[in-house]
């Protein structure tokens, strides 16, 4: 392996998963829209550093700053939000405030391409093309975590791009602290990656970084950054779903995570496609330290209407398969 990735990976194991959490789902508690502002005459690196993507990529991309820490929120105010039409303010319950950007001003685009800024450089190389078509092609893949041992790499060094990254820093890696993604483009996981500028220029505030490769194709897809080094989570058998069991007319499927699906298995017919689930049927949250062997839905909170719920096909097929069996012996 190459000298600049750790040659161990932590291993964290968990006798349970953390139970869903309903809030995280929900709507914001208040949205504020921010008034728009006079068009900047000038382009900083800390808005080069936000606007790369909305000029490269995608007009429409939106782009989300945590607003933390008040000396880089400030910077934020002054420097990056003139530069969108809209700015808008989220209060998010449990995560604090959040500003969310978008459409980027046209002047905004025509002075970023007349700029070259210390950052400039790792976007580019962030962005090795701009064909951004792969993001939506829906293959899974076979994903191989490499955490980086950012004290192998070169510092990158520019006037001025220390007190961008202290920025960057207090933004997002202050704690409590985000985790922080980018995803790259045109990105090979080998050799000459050690050298790649965007790379050596996040290993000067984050204080961990993780590559996800896909492990056919050695492309790197995502870089993760973290305040604590990556650790791969093991499951122990002890937090697996439990097998489905009965309760009357209704069966109970364990999703993990506290998470029931609850058949009324008198209403239901012989399942073809999840489509064909009966429109009572419901997702409830089991209590805290609650046991899926003494559930029961009637005491239990149901999922709030309009929130969605997302199945991997297999599972989708599992639990098909699981509910026409029961059906047999009904």
């Amino acid at each position: 392996m190459y000298h600049w990735i750790q040659n161990h990976t932590r291993l964290e194991y968990i006798t349970e998963l953390e139970p869903f959490d309903f809030s995280s789902l929900r709507a914001p508690e208040s949205i504020h829209r921010m008034e728009p502002q006079e068009q900047p005459v000038e382009m900083t690196a800390l808005a080069q550093y936000f606007i790369a993507a909305s000029v490269w990529l995608s007009e429409d991309m939106y782009t989300s700053i945590p607003l933390r820490n008040e000396e880089a929120v400030k910077r934020v105010l002054e420097e990056v939000s003139p530069h969108y039409a809209e700015a808008r303010q989220y209060a998010i319950p449990g995560r604090g405030d959040e500003m969310v950007l978008r459409k980027l001003k046209p002047a905004s685009r025509d002075l970023f391409l007349a700029t070259t800024t210390c950052v400039m450089p790792p976007m580019k190389d962030l962005y090795r093309h701009h064909d951004t078509s792969g993001w939506r092609n829906g293959v899974k893949r076979a994903v191989v975590n490499y955490p980086v041992n950012s004290k192998a790499l070169v510092p990158y060094e520019a006037e001025g791009i220390r007190e961008l990254q202290e920025l960057l820093r207090k933004l997002y890696l202050e704690p409590p602290g985000d985790d922080l993604g980018w995803v790259p483009l045109g990105w090979k996981f080998e050799d000459s990656l050690k050298d790649s500028l965007m790379l050596r220029f996040l290993a000067g505030f984050a204080p961990h970084l993780t590559l996800a490769v896909d492990a056919g194709t050695l492309e790197v897809i995502s870089i993760h950054l973290s305040q604590e080094e990556f650790s791969r989570p093991v499951l122990l058998r002890s937090g697996w779903p439990k097998p489905p069991r009965r309760n009357g007319d209704y069966l109970y499927l364990d999703l993990g995570r506290k998470l029931v699906y609850v058949v009324d298995l008198s209403k239901q017919d012989k399942l073809e496609t999840w489509a064909d689930l009966h429109e009572e049927a419901r997702v409830y949250l089991m209590r805290p330290y609650g046991d899926f062997a003494q559930f029961d839905h009637l005491s239990a909170e149901p999922k709030p209407a309009g929130v969605g719920l997302f199945f991997d096909t297999h599972t989708i097929g599992r639990m098909l398969e699981t509910i026409n069996l029961e059906l047999e012996s009904f």
